[in-house]
């Protein structure tokens, strides 16, 4: 019976993260630029301009994406504290607004890409791509119809599911090779949704990395195929929110069960395993989407250095997320989500 719960969270004896963890990224990920209609989504060019400014004022070293790829892939230590810059769908406004700021910067990027909306109005073209490609822009894959992953027609069987999945991801690749003279190997799943059976079609196809869209920072240790990205849209898309983002320290989890995020039973629990030295008991919060509260206690079942996260309502919505903060004595954060995907309620037919 998990006990003890707050309003706003929990406040527990818990062991914090092993600091064996070297090295760190925080990857913010964008989608529009000065498109005020998708407010969920955009941000101001003034925001983004002055957000790119405060990071070579604070001389914050930026990385690719493609080279956290390799380091994580390497099993080789992140920079000790790292910035990258991602946008997902290649909508004209990045071209057009974002990349001109991103030039007179001279930030690194990563694009990624659904290539079935390529040349479509609103979109990029293959030429404009291929032109970024040149100027240094890396590509990344975001599938070819833009689906929900975990989504199974009513009609398929699971064998089915997996072949169409894996021949839309299949399908971009060549699209990208016909047209970019490459094949992508990091990848973002489509709204951030993923399942432990997307992960095996995406690792069977070659990628190295894989992103998805829950908050949280990406460490030395990370599990390279649900990587975090801090979203910079709606009303998160702001230099204050990027600055305390920018702050995060990774709360480094060892062990989480379940890592598949689709739910089964709602509310879902979580396992964690934290390993690391004891900490003031007040000083982890946990955090539900809506008007929702969870709790964290120790898993005696599960042993020493394990804890359950439950919330006490059943998640609403289509995506929700676990999320566990903790500010040292010192007045460092550290940061940990966990996205949860409820395929049973439907998908807005919307780009993300």
């Amino acid at each position: 019976m998990l006990k003890s719960l707050f309003i706003v969270g929990v406040l527990l004896v818990l062991p914090l993260l092993s600091q064996g963890y070297a090295g760190q990224v925080n990857s913010f990920i964008y989608h529009r630029f000065d498109e005020t209609r998708y407010p969920s989504t955009n941000i101001d060019a003034k925001i983004f301009a002055q957000q790119l400014e405060y990071v070579t004022a604070q001389g914050l070293e930026v990385i690719t994406l493609g080279e956290v790829a390799r380091r994580l892939s390497h099993g080789e230590e992140l920079p000790d504290r790292a910035v990258s810059f991602c946008v997902d769908d290649a909508f004209r406004s990045f071209y057009d607004v974002g990349m001109p700021i991103i030039r007179q910067y001279g930030i690194p990027v990563t694009l990624f890409v659904n290539t079935a909306a390529v040349g479509s109005s609103g979109y990029l073209n293959w030429q404009e791509l291929k032109e970024l490609a040149a100027e240094g822009v890396e590509i990344g894959n975001h599938t070819d119809t833009h689906p929900y992953l975990v989504e199974k027609k009513s009609t398929e069987t699971y064998a089915q599911w997996k072949q169409r999945i894996r021949q839309d991801i299949l399908k971009s690749q060549q699209k990208f090779e016909k047209n970019l003279g490459t094949r992508p190997t990091l990848f973002a799943y489509p709204f951030g949704e993923y399942s432990d059976a997307v992960v095996e079609i995406v690792k069977e196809l070659g990628f190295k990395t894989a992103f998805a869209q829950q908050s949280g920072v990406i460490y030395s240790a990370h599990n390279r195929y649900n990587l975090p990205r801090f979203p910079m849209g709606g009303p998160f898309a702001t230099l204050a929110s990027f600055k305390t983002k920018l702050a995060m320290q990774p709360l480094s989890v060892s062990g989480e069960d379940s890592f598949d995020p689709v739910i089964g039973e709602n509310p879902p629990v979580l396992h964690l395993h934290i390993a690391g030295q004891k900490i003031d008991p007040q000083r982890l919060n946990c955090f539900v989407q809506g008007k929702n509260r969870c709790w964290v206690e120790a898993d005696v079942n599960k042993g020493p250095g394990w804890y359950q996260v439950l919330a006490v309502e059943p998640l609403t919505g289509r995506r929700n997320k676990y999320t566990l903060t903790f500010q040292s004595r010192e007045g460092d954060w550290f940061w940990y989500s966990h996205p949860w995907i409820n395929a049973k309620n439907p998908a807005k037919k919307v780009t993300d």
